[in-house]
């Protein structure tokens, strides 16, 4: 994703540089830079028909050599049901669709729907993943969800009901630099406790700090995204960013 969450079909079901000043590490934002609300940091013309943006990521898993690898967020269609807008963007030219809406002051992510020569995969979170956008410094949102993703074929259908205890907190603004530059940013945390029924061995927890531009050119788009899993004894660390912007067409 090009907004808050560059992940999708990954530990929080779909598919995060840091306050430095507040945590005593660099950085040259003030106290009042660090204290603004994350509202800044939401783009609303990323949900707006025909938006379309291409991005290319470093991604680098543990200490492995980084690799590049393209990025998509295009806005297909919009459809208006009992007032309320949902949007769905596909991130691989059509294949899939991620589904959104905006409402109540709040991002929200419903699920996909993404199809492949003789398959078909579906997630529906219930209630929906909600992103607020006006967070004040220091507030965290949690919510449990219940994420069912179903992967169908011609002679077979599989249903996985996940329970996910998700948690998000605002942590500020900061200056940081990346390849696109040097930008003020707002740093998100999130956590998310993963548990699979039926298979307990499948249990994770995964912590992920994010990064989103609040101001420049590419104001709202994901920067930066550091997500560490426990799983079975065993810790991995994604980390992602932005490398460049070949696409940034805002409607």
């Amino acid at each position: 994703m090009t907004g808050y969450s560059r992940t999708f079909i990954t530990t929080t079901g779909l598919l995060s540089a840091v306050l430095l000043a507040a945590c005593g590490g660099g950085g040259d934002s003030d106290s009042s830079e660090a204290a603004k609300n994350s509202s800044d940091c939401f783009n609303a013309g990323f949900y707006r028909q025909d938006t379309q943006i291409y991005t290319s990521n470093n991604i680098r898993l543990n200490d492995t050599p980084a690799m590049t690898s393209p990025s998509q967020h295009w806005v297909t269609s919009q459809k208006e049901e009992n007032g309320v807008s949902h949007i769905y963007v596909s991130p691989d030219s059509g294949r899939a669709q991620l589904h959104f809406s905006i409402e109540g002051g709040a991002l929200l992510y419903h699920g996909y729907n993404a199809y492949t020569i003789g398959s078909n995969s579906r997630q529906n979170l219930t209630p929906p993943r909600q992103s607020v956008i006006a967070m004040e410094l220091g507030q965290t949102t949690s919510q449990t969800i219940v994420q069912t993703d179903i992967y169908s074929t011609f002679d077979q259908e599989t249903t996985t009901v996940t329970t996910l205890a998700y948690a998000r907190t605002y942590e500020g603004r900061e200056t940081i630099t990346t390849a696109l530059g040097t930008v003020e940013a707002c740093r998100f945390v999130s956590s998310v406790a993963a548990s699979q029924e039926g298979k307990p061995d499948e249990n994770r927890e995964t912590q992920t700090t994010t990064w989103v531009a609040a101001a420049g050119p590419y104001r709202g788009l994901t920067l930066k995204e550091s997500a560490t899993t426990r799983q079975a004894g065993k810790t991995d660390t994604l980390v992602t960013e932005t490398s460049q912007v070949s696409r940034f067409d805002i409607k």
